[in-house]
């Protein structure tokens, strides 16, 4: 089953809205927040540009499951800037008769910017999960967003997730296509180790950077910190729809993949509001 064949009929359990006040700071103006997340209250980083919010997304479940459908939505009216990440990383629990399906649309209005930079997903034995997410940008808006997983046996043997498939949407504000990525991969491929295909890089991470006002500059960016190392394959490109530019890491060790993500998040900060983020604790 493909995951437009799915049947998108399960009620939202996450919606946030933000906005800017008429002093300038980014505010949590509407949010409905049901089981299994919860949100923790707006926080205001030291480093960042005035009125820039963080808000940290939690599970209270523990992961994710067999047979969850998850539909999430944040949406970043003109002028607000909101950075949201997870508290931790997400484990992908075991599912031996199913699969787990997450769908999440972001949203950013004229001249917002919304980083999405969640911790790596972790892929537990015979885990399956069909992950889609859909940017929708206007013209003056930029978005980075990040996705990476890991595996992990905790029995300490070598099974492994049985799928993971990915699809990445990004659409102009008024929901035209401009750039898709779609990718569909299984443990034993990972594990395997073949050469043209992972070799000896068992972790993997991307990052868009939706800019549709300087796609040249994305890459740019995102080009300038492209490590040289041995723990680390990495490329970025142009996205196609002049909408931004990307990059795409395969890593050693979660360390390395962490290390450049980071790295690529700064750049992207820094094209999108000429200064690098402030620290954050986790």
């Amino acid at each position: 089953m493909k995951p437009d064949d799915l049947v998108d009929a399960t009620p939202a359990q996450f919606e946030l809205g933000f906005e800017r006040s008429p002093t300038g700071a980014t505010v949590l103006r509407r949010q409905l927040v049901a089981y299994p997340f919860h949100v923790g209250r707006v926080l205001h980083v030291p480093g960042d540009p005035a009125g820039f919010a963080t808000v940290y997304v939690q599970s209270c479940s523990g992961g994710l499951f067999q047979g969850e459908r998850l539909r999430l939505a944040v949406t970043a009216e003109a002028g607000a800037q909101v950075h949201l990440t997870t508290a931790a990383s997400t484990i992908v629990h075991a599912m031996p008769a199913g699969m787990a399906e997450q769908r999440l649309t972001i949203t950013a209005r004229d001249g917002a910017l919304i980083e999405y930079l969640p911790d790596p997903l972790i892929l537990f034995p015979t885990s399956e999960l069909h992950a889609l997410l859909t940017i929708r940008a206007a013209e003056t808006a930029t978005v980075i967003a990040g996705e990476s997983f890991l595996l992990h046996d905790p029995e300490g043997g070598d099974e492994t997730f049985d799928e993971l498939r990915s699809e990445t949407r990004i659409e102009d504000a008024d929901g035209r296509l401009l750039a898709l990525d779609r990718f569909r991969i299984d443990g034993r491929s990972i594990i395997a180790g073949q050469p043209g295909v992972n070799g000896v890089f068992g972790l993997q991470g991307t990052l868009m950077l939706v800019h549709r006002s300087d796609p040249a500059g994305a890459l740019e960016a995102l080009r300038s910190v492209l490590p040289e190392s041995t723990d680390v394959f990495a490329g970025a490109s142009l996205l196609s729809g002049d909408s931004g530019a990307w990059l795409r890491v395969l890593a050693r060790d979660a360390i390395a993949l962490r290390a450049v993500m980071r790295e690529a998040w700064i750049a992207a900060r820094r094209l999108a509001t000429g200064s690098a983020p402030g620290l954050r604790r986790k």
